[in-house]
């Protein structure tokens, strides 16, 4: 092979590689972006999930608690007290427990695969047993997707002085 022949032979070479490369990056961009917006609309998915919870529970909808909690459901109030699922819906049913606000001041939203994680900020009114409590607490909600659907499986707050 004389030095023309390899000159066109390492050009091919050069272009077929160039164009190789502009394809995979292509590729990773392209899947990038998606999985990008795939993440961004999970995201909104579970904080969706989070207000609907939020809110049932403000009404005291027991029901709609409950179907949005695994059934392994963790729940530690910021005073440390540990409850279960049927410990909580319980609580909501037989008005033990009542929430009068819940006020997020301040949400992080992240998303990893079928797990998500609430945490911030919020301002609780509640009356327990008789006793009217007005705190904030930092909280950390986990979220595991089940079927097409987010549900609760812990929550954790810890009171801010």
């Amino acid at each position: 092979m004389d030095t023309t022949e390899r000159k066109i032979s390492r050009d091919k070479r050069m272009k077929y590689s160039a164009g190789v490369l502009l394809t995979f990056l292509c590729f990773v961009s392209f899947y990038s972006c998606t999985t990008d917006m795939k993440t961004d609309e999970e995201k909104q998915n579970v904080l969706a999930a989070h207000e609907q919870r939020r809110s049932a529970t403000l009404n005291g909808d027991a029901n709609t608690v409950a179907s949005m909690m695994t059934d392994d459901l963790t729940f530690t109030h910021a005073n440390a007290v540990l409850e279960s699922k049927e410990q909580f819906v319980e609580a909501l049913e037989t008005q033990r427990l009542q929430y009068r606000a819940l006020t997020d001041e301040d949400v992080q939203v992240r998303v990893n695969g079928s797990t998500g994680v609430v945490s911030g900020t919020v301002h609780i009114v509640v009356e327990a047993a008789g006793t009217e409590y007005d705190l904030r607490v930092l909280f950390t909600e986990l979220w595991v997707k089940e079927g097409n659907s987010w549900k609760m499986m812990l929550w954790h707050a810890t009171e801010v002085q």
